[in-house]
């Protein structure tokens, strides 16, 4: 994207240098991300003179996290957040415009009438309306507006009693666990669920009815998710067992450290 004289810096815009020491990388790791397209192009004013912005910190730091916490290489990340897609087919795009807005449009259990005001979700939960709206901002909440007032749904109320139980159990924001870190969860779901949508649309448009394939998703959904959490718990129990051999092996060689979880 190149930004004619005439028009403005965008807010906040960073040089190179501003970049590599929010980010914690070099110019050539940034570089190769631009090149492999992890992160977007810059936004260049001059042949010589680019500036990033807040999307490119979060493109940066959100492979970093993949890389450094979710041990994914980089041609499995470049799959799932890389460049966009091409577009979709006449059949595909068919097949979800058919679907848009029927899906998981049955009420939601366990709360009566529209749902709850922000100062209820409030009470329900103990997160503070601060922390409501910082939340709906990045789209981790998805309240509804009905007239001049916003009604928070069944899934909305689960997700604060989640966090809150997580935090009952150690997970607290002094140690560094912020409900807000699932944003990053959600940018990973965000483009794996792009993904499994396209190949399930792809596989299923003009075989089965519109019918039939909404309720395959909503009744498929609940049991991938399952499936999934089973995979994930697999993996933790994996993963810790190796972290585990990993310091039982430095305590044998006489390093006394245990395996640097930041480390890629």
């Amino acid at each position: 994207m190149t930004v004619r004289p005439d028009n403005p810096i965008p807010e906040n815009a960073m040089k190179m240098k501003e970049l590599t020491a929010a980010a914690g990388v070099s110019k050539g790791t940034i570089l190769f991300y631009i090149k492999e397209g992890l992160v977007p192009r810059p936004i260049k004013t001059h042949a010589n003179m680019a500036y990033y912005t807040e999307a490119h910190l979060s493109a940066i730091r959100l492979v970093k996290e993949l890389q450094a916490k979710r041990y994914l290489p980089l041609a499995v990340i470049k799959q799932l957040i890389g460049p966009e897609p091409g577009r979709l087919s006449p059949d595909e795009s068919k097949a979800f415009a058919d679907i848009d807005g029927q899906i998981f449009t049955h009420p939601r259990v366990g709360l009566e009438g529209d749902g709850l005001t922000a100062g209820e979700l409030s009470r329900r939960t103990g997160v503070s309306l601060l922390e409501i709206g910082r939340l709906e901002k990045m789209r981790l909440l998805h309240p509804v507006r009905k007239g001049n007032r916003k009604y928070y749904d069944g899934d909305d109320l689960l997700f604060l009693e989640c966090g809150s139980r997580l935090r009952e159990l150690g997970f607290s924001q002094d140690l560094g666990f912020d409900v807000a870190t699932m944003q990053m969860h959600r940018a990973f779901l965000e483009r794996l669920v792009e993904e499994e949508a396209r190949i399930m649309v792809n596989r299923l448009a003009g075989k089965v009815s519109t019918e039939k394939l909404i309720r395959m998703v909503e009744e498929g959904t609940p049991l991938f998710n399952t499936m999934i959490g089973l995979i994930r718990k697999r993996l933790i129990v994996e993963t810790t067992r190796r972290f585990a051999r990993e310091f039982d092996e430095r305590e044998r060689d006489g390093e006394g450290n245990g395996p640097d979880l930041e480390a890629g």
